[in-house]
Formats: C-alpha cells, sequence, structure tokens
C-alpha cells in the first residue's frame, strides 16, 4: 500500500462489459477481452483490493508485533514472533483461522455489488514458495479458491506480488521492514523467479486471471525510484521469467512512483504490458483543490511522457474528500485508466481507507500481539468476518457505484 505518483493515457471512451468476456490483453493503450472467434471487446478494469488478507498490515487489520500500535512492522516478522512462541504448526493455525474469517464467500458478493469487475489480491511469497526454493500448498490453495468464486460471479484477478523474498522495498506491507535486498541479493532474485515460474504455470489460460503484477512499489529501498537500473533489471528478469512459462497472460509492471520512472516498453522488448500507478496525494487531506490539482498532474504527466500501453491506478486514496474521490474516477474514466481501490475493509472505524469499516480496534483488547497466547490471538483472528463486525462506508459505496463497471462512458 501507499505512496505518491504521476500517471496516464489518453483513450477512446470505453463501453464497459458487465461480465468477463475473454481473456484480457493489452491492444496498443487499452484493454480488450479476447473472446470466441478473436472477438476483442475493449474492457476497463475497475475494482478493489483485498489489501491485508494474504499479507497483513498493521494499521488494518488487529495485530500487532509489540503493543506500541502506531508502529508497523512486517507479517513476517511478527509470524518469527509468534514461531518462536507457539511453533510453526500453530502459527499456520492461527493464519489460517484468521485468513478463513477475514474474506468469505459473501464478500465476493459484496464486490459484484458494488458494480465492480475486479479484484487486484496482494499476496506474499512465503505462502507458495520455501527459503530453498521448495513448492507450497497453502498460498495455491488460497488462491485457486479465490480465483474459482471470482469466476462464479463474473469477475477478474490481478494476481499482485506484494511481498518478495528479499523484500522489494523494505516496507511493512512487503512483509519486512529490515533489510531490503531483493535487488542486490542474486540467491533473492532466483527465488523470486521461481516463484513466478510457479504461479504463472499453474494459471496459464486461465481467463479469471486478468494479469500478473509482478512487485508491488518496487522502490528497492524505502525512498528509492524504479528508475534505479538495478531495479529495472529486476523487474526486466521477471518479465521474461513470466514471459517463459506463460506468454500470453497481462503483465503489470509498477512505477515509483510516475510513468518517467518506467521505461518505454519497446526499449526492453516488453510486450503485452499494462504500466500501474498508485496515486495518494499525501498533503491533500480533504482539501479538494489539492487533490484536483494533483490529478490534473497526473494526468499532463501521463500525456508528456506516454508509453502508450494501458494504465491501471493499483491503489489509491482521497481520504475524506468525497468531493475529490469524485473528480478523481471520473478523470479516469475519461482517460480510460483502469482502477483497484486501496482496500475493500479496514479495522478502522468511518474510514475512507475502506469501503467496510469496523470499530476503532487500536487497543489491547482486540489486536493481537505476541504476548498473548494461543487461544486470545485465536479469538481476536476469528472475530474479522465482514458481515459481523464491518460496517458499509455508505458514501464512499455510493460514489464507487456510480463509476463501477455497469457505468457506460
Amino acid at each position: 500500500m501507499k505512496k505518491i505518483v504521476m500517471m496516464a493515457v489518453p483513450l477512446l471512451s470505453l463501453c464497459v462489459q458487465a461480465l468477463p468476456t475473454g481473456f484480457i490483453v493489452a491492444d496498443g493503450a487499452r484493454t480488450v477481452a479476447v473472446g470466441a472467434g478473436g472477438k476483442k471487446t475493449p474492457i476497463v478494469l475497475r475494482g478493489v483490493n483485498a489489501g491485508s488478507w494474504l499479507v497483513t498490515e498493521d494499521w488494518m487489520y488487529p495485530g500487532s508485533l509489540t503493543s506500541d500500535f502506531k508502529s508497523e512492522h512486517g507479517q513476517y516478522e511478527m509470524e518469527e514472533a509468534l514461531v518462536a512462541k507457539f511453533g510453526r504448526e500453530k502459527t499456520a493455525a492461527l493464519y489460517s483461522a484468521f485468513r478463513d474469517a477475514w474474506w468469505q464467500e459473501s464478500d465476493f458478493d459484496n464486490v459484484k455489488a458494488l458494480g465492480l469487475n475486479c479484484i487486484r489480491l496482494p499476496f506474499g511469497w512465503k505462502d507458495f514458495i520455501g527459503p530453498d526454493g521448495k513448492p507450497r500448498t497453502e498460498g495455491f490453495r488460497r488462491v485457486d479458491w479465490f480465483v474459482k468464486n471470482c469466476k462464479k460471479r463474473g469477475l477478474y484477478v490481478i494476481l499482485d506480488l506484494h511481498g518478495a523474498p528479499g523484500s522489494q522495498n523494505g516496507r511493512h506491507h512487503s512483509g519486512d521492514t529490515r533489510r531490503p535486498h531483493l535487488f542486490k541479493d542474486p540467491a533473492a532474485l532466483d527465488l523470486c523467479c521461481k516463484l513466478w515460474t510457479s504461479v504463472a504455470s499453474r494459471y496459464k489460460g486461465n481467463a479469471t486471471v486478468a494479469a500478473y503484477d509482478l512487485l508491488n512499489e518496487p522502490e528497492g529501498h524505502p525512498g528509492g525510484l524504479t528508475s534505479d537500473p538495478a531495479v529495472v533489471a529486476g523487474l526486466d528478469r521477471l518479465y521474461k521469467t513470466v514471459r517463459k512459462a506463460d506468454p500470453d497472460h497481462l503483465i503489470m509492471i509498477e512505477s515509483c512512483w510516475g510513468p518517467e520512472h518506467l521505461p518505454a516498453p519497446s526499449s526492453k522488448g516488453w510486450k503485452n504490458v499494462c504500466y500501474q500507478y498508485h496515486l495518494y496525494c499525501w498533503n491533500g487531506g480533504n482539501n479538494f483543490e489539492r487533490h484536483r490539482k494533483f490529478i490534473e498532474s497526473a494526468v499532463q504527466n501521463q500525456k508528456k511522457v506516454g508509453h502508450g500501453v494501458p494504465v491501471l491506478v493499483g491503489e489509491f486514496s482521497f481520504f475524506d474528500c468525497r468531493e475529490a474521490w469524485d473528480m478523481a474516477l471520473k478523470t479516469f474514466g475519461e482517460q480510460g485508466w483502469g482502477w483497484t481501490i486501496w482496500s475493500y475493509k479496514l479495522c478502522q472505524a468511518k474510514s475512507s481507507w475502506g469501503i467496510y469499516n469496523s470499530a476503532e480496534w487500536r487497543n489491547k483488547s482486540n489486536v493481537a500481539t505476541p504476548e498473548d497466547d494461543f487461544e486470545t490471538i485465536r479469538r481476536k483472528w476469528t472475530k474479522v468476518d465482514t458481515k459481523s463486525v464491518f460496517h458499509e462506508n455508505k458514501w464512499l459505496a455510493d460514489v464507487v457505484r456510480k463509476y463501477g463497471e455497469r457505468v457506460k462512458e
């Protein structure tokens, strides 16, 4: 999650389909669904992120490495503390209980009812592959279930590697805030390539999977830029790895933070790609003019740089400024950009960071820490199902429905 950016690609007005109509690919600066007989139907991805499900974030879910709930640590740091106390098997059982509760079949129905057509699914490496390179089943079991349920409801899935081996940015949302070394350590990058080979091989030919999102916010280190030669080289290797396993799926490549920080696709030989940007106007607050100028700058920057590929605004928020939400989603539609809101739900009261919110959870009685015993953590982590303790943020849901995929540009 999080950060600032710029981007865009002017497109023709598109008629967005109500249901997935085929395999999604890039067609110039737009995305199309390729159906029977090779028929191409223009489609714009509009959706939400399934944040903090397979990669937890302290500020979103009821868990913290310490009792200082203002600090943020990665999921893998929390896992290690729990393993040290309970052992690996019991720790896995705790995370399984949390995941069973956090995202259920009714959540897919909620997304569909918002008029959306896709979900961006953040995942972390440790559920799919061990440090020794041996495959693990938990991640595939969860993702298979997720993709199956999306298919039943006519929703696409974007598979987003949020937490890579060695961490691609050293941020808490990568799973590890300690030494980020993905782009410096050949062994870490090798492991990441093995992971993507497994993922791409498994979902090759699966039309419900809209795209492979190679790396979330690849800064290299906190405050870094994707234009760093080492980062570009790493992304290029991951692109080639995926293409070897799966020549057909759309590949999303993210920038930290604007289009000027990504190379022209032709210069790298990248084909069938979508460039992704995250838009957070951190000093915007609830000031509409600041958000308006920020979005205008993003549009102009994309027009100036222009890579001629589809654009997805993979994460964004306009805080509690409803006017800015309305303005931005309207602009995204005019530019032909896809979008996925950050995020579907979070454990905070009345927060526009989630379409579904719960009561304020940042207190000892609700947040699990390694100080708690096993049963206490399990109890806290099974009380997070949307139906029981979350409520729709009505004004935000209304704005989302207004610009959902049933709307024709």
